[in-house]
């Protein structure tokens, strides 16, 4: 009996604590959900350039307005999975402020996130869907935006991650027993808040601009989800671009 509970400790420390070899990337493109479509192909006659998003997951802490965001997130990363080997605590855990930077998650390795260009991509595939311009370019700079009416900047001020793997308070040495049987062994949550703006590019003033911020999470099991930690991320983008291109045509009907 005593080497079978050492057997089972040391197979969960092992699923535990081993550097897993899962990476995940931001795909936009295999986010559920459709791309708004809001007017008919052709029918625009404004062009729009898109910015490298800014990254300002920083600005949190010393801008008042988002005091809330910069209590509930605090900088830099959290927790430890190594508290699920503590008796009577019910999982071990971790936070990340920016996911890409660091390793540990429930499942995954590494995060391969390219902030500023990986979310400008994801703009420039959902405003050429909405057909709300006639046409959709990638800027790097002011001037390659120099033919265009428009320019879509967007500012990302949190993609929060908290990963948890359940020991249900008798450690990691027995619930791997209760994950076999199905029961949740860990849970990802993702976090995207992000500011759009539509600039006029001949006279520099913004036109437009949409907020948003939400959180979604997902449960692990050993059988199913295993890589899916930040697989939220994407969907959030597509509601976020959604909702912001609905409102665009309302706002600017002759757009």
């Amino acid at each position: 009996m005593r080497n079978l509970i050492l057997s089972a400790a040391f197979a969960s420390a092992a699923l535990v604590l081993s550097a897993c070899t899962n990476v995940a990337k931001f795909d936009y493109g295999a986010a559920p959900g459709t791309l708004a479509k809001l007017r008919e192909p052709g029918s625009a006659t404004k062009s729009v350039a898109v910015m490298p998003f800014m990254d300002q997951r920083g600005v949190k802490y010393y801008d008042p307005a988002q005091a809330d965001l910069a209590e509930d997130r605090p900088a830099g990363d959290h927790g430890s999975f190594f508290l699920g080997f503590i008796p009577l605590m019910p999982y071990g855990y971790v936070e990340k402020e920016q996911p890409e930077n660091s390793e540990d998650f429930v499942s995954l390795g590494r995060f391969h996130f390219d902030v500023q260009n990986d979310l400008a991509a994801a703009a420039i595939m959902s405003l050429k869907s909405s057909g709300l311009f006639s046409n959709v370019t990638k800027a790097n700079n002011a001037a390659q935006a120099a033919n265009a009416d428009y320019i879509w900047r967007g500012s990302v001020t949190s993609t929060f991650y908290r990963g948890r793997m359940f020991s249900y308070g008798i450690t990691y040495c027995f619930s791997h027993i209760l994950w076999i049987v199905g029961v949740p062994y860990g849970s990802s949550t993702n976090e995207l808040a992000v500011k759009f703006e539509l600039v006029d590019r001949a006279g520099g003033n913004v036109v437009w601009e949409y907020s948003y911020r939400n959180s979604d999470y997902l449960n692990h099991w050993i059988y199913a989800r295993v890589g899916k930690d930040v697989s939220i991320y994407p969907r959030l983008m597509k509601e976020a671009m959604n909702s912001a291109l609905y409102k665009l045509s309302q706002d600017m009907p002759d757009l």
